[in-house]
């Protein structure tokens, strides 16, 4: 359903400092046409793109996301963890990675990122950029582990499409899907079988898995029908 074959994991975090602006453009320099990035809530309820519950792995900073207001984070190096040429990147703002990505003409897959019990909250902080992004209905997929906060983003906005994020695929995962008319199921790749892979594919939804960095890891996946790969490297998978 989209044209999303190869999916840079976090930007492109094999080669630049993940969540960041600087892992987008590296992507886009790369070829990558689609990305994925984490979007979580701040105290304040500021959207930011970051993976963990807290700052303290990818920033110089310390403390859990709950705790911090945007004026605590907004000057944070996100970058020198990685390597010190990036020591200039900063955590963006949703807004910030939604202007960069259709700067670089890219697809985006926004995960929803919950920690707690704020996915609702989430879901309201977002849907204004969302909306007022101009990115296309066709190049954005919305994900998450959480159901529950897929299920609200559908209630409010049923147009924007929507991948449901498990590790092993769940039985039910077909009345989940039909339930939030989602066109994606995304699986670990380590735990996604023939039997998921094929299932999903006959019931005329795309299947992607995350997060080979090694194309061999993935190449009987192929043949039993997986549509496209989210990685860290996803040059090597072009």
């Amino acid at each position: 359903m989209f044209a999303a074959r190869t999916i840079g994991h976090r930007g492109c975090a094999a080669h630049a400092p993940e969540n960041t602006l600087a892992a987008l453009r590296e992507a886009a320099k790369r070829g990558i046409a689609w990305v994925e990035i984490d979007v979580c809530l701040l105290r304040d309820n500021t959207p930011i793109i970051i993976h963990d519950d807290s700052v303290n792995r990818t920033t110089n900073g310390m403390g859990l996301l709950i705790d911090l207001d945007w004026r605590q984070v907004a000057d944070l190096d996100a970058g020198s963890w990685f390597n010190a040429k990036f020591a200039s990147e900063r955590i963006p703002r949703l807004d910030d990675a939604l202007t960069e990505v259709q700067s670089l003409g890219l697809g985006l897959n926004l995960e929803l990122k919950i920690h707690g019990a704020e996915g609702e909250r989430l879901v309201e902080a977002i849907m204004p950029y969302l909306r007022d992004s101009g990115i296309s209905r066709d190049e954005i997929l919305i994900s998450s582990f959480d159901h529950a906060a897929l299920a609200a983003l559908h209630a409010e906005a049923p147009g924007f499409a929507i991948g449901l994020l498990y590790g092993e695929i769940a039985p039910d995962w077909r009345g989940t899907a039909e339930a939030l008319d989602a066109i994606a199921v995304i699986g670990d790749y380590r735990k996604v079988n023939e039997a998921a892979i094929r299932d999903v594919t006959a019931d005329g939804r795309d299947i992607y898995v995350y997060t080979p960095n090694d194309p061999k890891a993935v190449y009987a996946q192929w043949r039993w029908g997986l549509d496209g790969v989210i990685s860290d490297d996803p040059q090597k998978f072009l």
